[in-house]
């Protein structure tokens, strides 16, 4: 009977060891099926410039810190075919180039004047494009969209000399040879290529120049008359942007933290 007795109670005592070991499995089972929700510690973004000294801050490069293209070396006006558009020109033509009547000088005054408006900004940025200061009127005659194939149409050079002295008058050009055949186009002013000079000096180490460096830089001025550079050379001398390292004027010295 005794026996008995203890073999209920050690049964007894195993189903509880049992029935505990389920309910901890039910419970770890239900925390387990529940989603956990990961929280993702707040961090305070701070701007790159913040953890940099202003110094160390990369500045980016403008277009005019790139060399230009080498299809503006390679070709020239005079190598074109009558009626060709150079290739430097076509992203700058505008709609007006299908309109027979841009061809004509109206006698309207004001249209007159809208007409000298509309082909001397477009010669200004023909001049721009294909990085050249000075125009040969007659090899311009010759080209895309000065002389028009697909309309039949061409500005004389009568036509092109009239455009030229209303950009004279404008400041924006002037005439390179007593023969009025060309035309210096001042589609950036000198004080702006000084101002380009200076930074790009700066950015590039040059500490000194000389009329030679400018020209051999491959850069928008390069291809400056020697005089022009000569006087951008001044203006820089002028503001105190540079002092003069020779004698003879030919070199300058930056003064880039004075």
């Amino acid at each position: 009977m005794a026996e008995m007795q203890r073999k209920k109670e050690k049964g007894e005592k195993k189903k509880t060891n049992i029935d505990v070991l389920e309910d901890v499995l039910q419970e770890v089972t239900a925390k387990t099926s529940q989603p956990t929700k990961i929280e993702i510690p707040k961090t305070q973004e701070k701007p790159l410039t913040s953890s940099l000294p202003q110094s160390q801050v990369p500045k980016l490069s403008s277009t005019v810190d790139k060399p230009l293209s080498k299809s503006i070396e390679k070709i020239s006006l005079s190598e074109l075919k009558p009626g060709t558009v150079h290739p430097n020109v076509k992203p700058i033509l505008p709609g007006w180039v299908s309109k027979p009547w841009r061809w004509m000088i109206p006698e309207d005054p004001e249209l007159k004047q809208q007409w000298l408006i509309t082909w001397g900004d477009f010669i200004l940025a023909f001049a721009r494009v294909l990085n050249q200061h000075i125009l040969d009127l007659q090899e311009v005659s010759l080209v895309y969209p000065f002389q028009n194939g697909i309309l039949h149409k061409k500005l004389s050079l009568p036509q092109l000399k009239t455009i030229s002295e209303y950009l004279i008058e404008q400041e924006k050009a002037s005439w390179w040879d007593s023969d009025e055949t060309r035309l210096r186009v001042y589609w950036k002013t000198l004080s702006s290529f000084a101002e380009e000079i200076f930074n790009y000096s700066f950015q590039n180490g040059f500490e000194m120049i000389t009329l030679y460096d400018m020209v051999k830089m491959n850069q928008s001025w390069s291809s400056l008359p020697p005089k022009d550079l000569a006087i951008i050379m001044k203006l820089m001398v002028k503001s105190k942007k540079a002092s003069w390292a020779d004698s003879e004027q030919k070199t300058i010295e930056f003064n880039f933290f004075s």
